[in-house]
């Protein structure tokens, strides 16, 4: 082994001991989620090298706002009689989707080299999602372009969306459906929507949309009746009136010489 090899690998050794010492912070799970009114374990284990007297502090994140739940020793009023500290670890009990946030856990030893250290856990509050309301045109000319809405909010994740047609599932990508090969039409199950563009006389049906996430469901509206009538032609139908020509009245002036 050569001189730089030597000092290399001493100088790798070195780090991992001074890595070593100070606070250090590890958690069961760094993704909690649970469903609304159960309890949620925010797990945060943390190690000091000689401070015992180490300062824990829980704080809630959304967004940029920060707010305390465990300081100084104490749990912050709002969350006394529902939480419960088990160690350095966190029990929240009837957790609601309020309660969805960024949980930190922060250690802070004076005494030690590495004396501050911090750990994220994010918790997820699953709920079932709601009936969805469904917006259907119970008419259109075909050609056109129609748009036919689907959406609830209740719903912890945000719910995936189908929609039916006389009760057959409509794909997100019809032309993978050879019973909808020549429809043009697109559904988006994120947001809810089914477009045809341009709708035809075949698309007259019965419509129905499902929510659904991993908390439950599926939640259904009401089915809705599409008519799609026919864009009149050209010509077709039109009434033309004759108009017989306007009788000039010619008179006549007779010359006599005399």
């Amino acid at each position: 082994m050569t001189r730089v090899e030597i000092f290399l690998c001493s100088f790798s050794l070195l780090q991992l001991i001074y890595q070593s010492h100070g606070v250090t912070i590890t958690s069961l799970h760094r993704n909690v989620e649970v469903k609304e009114f159960e309890t949620a374990q925010l797990s945060c284990i943390y190690q000091v090298e000689r401070d015992n007297n180490a300062r824990l502090e829980w704080k809630k994140i959304v967004g940029n706002h920060v707010s305390f739940v465990y300081f100084n020793g104490l749990l912050m009023e709002k969350y006394k009689g529902r939480v419960e500290m088990s160690g350095s670890s966190i029990r929240l009990r009837d957790v609601t989707r309020e309660d969805m946030a960024t949980y930190r856990c922060e250690v802070a030893a004076a005494g030690d080299e590495v004396d501050f250290a911090e750990i994220d856990i994010k918790l997820s509050v699953l709920v079932p999602p709601a009936v969805p309301t469904c917006k259907v045109p119970s008419s259109a000319m075909s050609g056109s372009r129609v748009v036919l809405t689907c959406k609830e909010s209740d719903g912890s994740p945000p719910s995936d969306y189908t929609w039916f047609k006389d009760n057959k599932r409509l794909l997100e990508r019809p032309a993978k459906d050879l019973a909808y090969i020549n429809t043009s039409y697109t559904v988006n199950q994120k947001t809810g929507v089914l477009t045809f563009n341009p709708v035809k006389k075949t698309n007259s049906g019965s419509y129905h949309c499902e929510a659904k996430n991993k908390a439950g469901g599926p939640k259904e509206c009401s089915a809705q009746y599409m008519q799609i009538n026919s864009r009149p032609s050209k010509g077709k139908g039109t009434n033309h009136t004759t108009v017989p020509p306007v009788k000039e009245d010619f008179k006549h002036t007779k010359s006599f010489i005399i």
